[in-house]
């Protein structure tokens, strides 16, 4: 396990699920991504296919 794709809450401790959630950086959403999202507190933990998205989204944003 990665610490990308986590899929226990380490602060709750319970099963997170694995779902799209949203990506804010600077007050804009950036748009979905695939995540671990905990159904107890709400983190979020972001799974390697879901940073390869934001990568993507964020190069072609600079271009």
């Amino acid at each position: 396990m990665s610490v990308n794709n986590i899929t226990v809450c380490p602060h709750c401790n319970v099963e997170m699920e694995l779902k799209n959630a949203p990506y804010v950086q600077n007050s804009v959403n950036l748009g979905e991504f695939e995540a671990y999202v905990c159904p107890n507190c709400g983190r979020v933990f972001y799974t390697d296919k879901g940073y390869e998205g934001i990568n993507k989204f964020s190069m072609k944003k600079k271009n």
